[in-house]
């Protein structure tokens, strides 16, 4: 690599991991940069200490060219963030490292994080089962509306009588009364 090489790939490192908010290149051409300077300079720590950024993030860099080629690309279109790349890359295996890369993507971050050491733990173990496990009942949302009801003392006396009878609680007993209610006004409605 010549000078005015390093230049370049030190001003687009720079531009990507220090100047501007938004990144103006993708993880893997960014690694790649990193890969070429560590090549270059003959270590990640002198890399860091030229950009100016961590040695860690550095290192992180440097797993994403030794990800296969089907991972790379769901990281340059974006499916894939560059935390959940990186764990990916600490992976065993090519193929493993693909099986979780497809099965993160779009996906939570704590969700991915999830399912790569599930990969990682357990590595002849089907992902596409566990996935439906992290995931299952999460995109199901239930509206819940509170009512507040005032109740006079006779009343609670006797919901709180009945309650340790049947070993629950006075508000139980009142979802249960009108769960029985909801019941028998729908058995009518269809008289």
């Amino acid at each position: 690599m010549n000078e005015i090489d390093e230049e370049k790939i030190l001003a687009r490192l720079y531009l990507n991991l220090k100047g501007a908010k938004k990144k103006q290149d993708n993880w893997v051409d960014i690694a790649q940069d990193c890969k070429q300077l560590k090549d270059y300079y003959g270590s990640a720590e002198k890399v860091a200490e030229k950009i100016d950024v961590s040695y860690e993030l550095i290192r992180a860099l440097l797993k994403l060219p030794t990800l296969p080629e089907e991972v790379k690309e769901l990281i340059k279109d974006e499916k894939i963030l560059f935390d959940v790349a990186q764990r990916i890359a600490r992976i065993n295996g090519k193929a493993r490292q693909v099986e979780a890369a497809k099965a993160v993507v779009g996906l939570s971050a704590h969700d991915a994080r999830d399912i790569i050491q599930y990969a990682k733990k357990y590595p002849t173990e089907s992902l596409d089962d566990f996935k439906k496990r992290v995931t299952e009942g999460k995109n199901r949302i239930e509206k819940v509306h509170l009512a507040i009801i005032p109740l006079k003392e006779k009343i609670y006396s006797l919901l709180k009588t009945e309650g340790q009878k049947r070993k629950i609680s006075p508000e139980k007993l009142i979802l249960l009364i009108i769960d029985e209610w909801i019941k028998t006004s729908e058995q009518e409605i269809i008289k």
